[in-house]
């Protein structure tokens, strides 16, 4: 039986596309999934180093793209159990890379692998239509910020233009605030997953801790891409467990890290340099300003960008 291509899209790069597809590989291999991420970002390509997997001079999908290797030469296990095929940043590789081979390696991973996820690029390129019309589904990653759901719009509609289907939203980053609700709301069922923010989680760190809220919400979120109410897992722990007590590099708790920065007074300088003006004040001073938008523009453009996004699923 053949496997499932996914790809995680979205248009605005930083939005998490990476982190979820290692988190999505981790909860389905810790349910006894065989999984593999392909980085299909090929002018950033990031995803073999946050997971683990560094191949230097080897074998990556540049190679494969190329028609230098095959694909079983570029692929790596990772210490979470789950495969991944990377990337490399090289200017000469990139050049050399033709993203329409990718269709000759789809085909042949979905027969190896239960779950294929194919982490893509930011922007509207050649490069990102091709996995979008290969994959069997795509799922959207946003934020709540309005830039982030307009791109996303955007890649969704790109989605539907190149014959492939998108499966949903996820809201990555989400808050407790009016703008993730106003999301979360006007999208209804699209929404795939709410993936709470989560300040442990950074592209040193891009798993999240077992246990974790956000862990939970990724196992959620790969619950539903494959069909089933929950995963169980039997290989490793990550969504089931106790939360862990990891602590930051420096020594002291996350979350009381955390807490001390929100609580700081942070400074800035005004532009005439004649010292430190506090947050507050700076951020009065701007809203006073002609030269920003008016709270009812910002309120006219994120309508607009959330009925286009809602708009792919009508």
């Amino acid at each position: 039986m053949s496997g499932w291509a996914y790809a995680i899209a979205g248009g605005k790069g930083g939005v998490g596309k990476t982190t979820t597809v290692a988190n999505l590989a981790t909860a389905l291999s810790a349910a006894g999934y065989e999984v593999v991420g392909v980085d299909v970002d090929l002018g950033m390509a990031n995803l073999g180093p946050v997971v683990g997997v560094e191949p230097d001079d080897a074998e990556t999908i540049h190679d494969v793209l190329s028609g230098e290797t095959g694909i079983s030469a570029a692929t790596y296990e990772t210490d979470r159990g789950f495969s991944v095929i990377p990337g490399t940043q090289g200017l000469d590789k990139y050049a050399e890379a033709d993203p329409s081979r990718l269709k000759y390696a789809v085909g042949p991973l979905k027969e190896e692998y239960d779950v294929v996820l194919l982490d893509t690029s930011a922007g509207l390129s050649h490069e990102v239509m091709v996995p979008l019309g290969l994959a069997d589904k795509t799922v959207l990653v946003t934020t709540p910020d309005v830039v982030a759901i307009r791109d996303a719009a955007k890649t969704g509609e790109l989605t539907t233009r190149v014959g492939g289907t998108v499966e949903g939203v996820m809201v990555n980053r989400a808050r407790e605030d009016e703008e993730t609700q106003q999301l979360i709301d006007e999208l209804g069922d699209e929404v795939l997953a709410s993936i709470p923010e989560d300040s442990a989680i950074t592209m040193k760190h891009v798993v999240a801790r077992t246990g974790s809220p956000a862990a939970k919400a990724f196992s959620d979120l790969a619950a539903t891409i494959v069909g089933v109410d929950e995963l169980q897992e039997t290989e490793s722990e990550y969504a089931s467990a106790t939360a862990s007590s990891e602590s930051s590099e420096g020594g002291e708790d996350v979350d009381d890290a955390v807490i001390e920065a929100e609580d700081a007074d942070e400074d800035t300088t005004d532009a005439a340099g004649s010292g430190p003006v506090t947050t507050a004040a700076y951020d009065e001073a701007r809203a006073g300003s002609d030269s920003f938008f008016t709270e009812e523009r910002e309120e006219e453009k994120r309508a607009s960008a959330l009925g286009r996004l809602r708009r792919i699923f009508d």
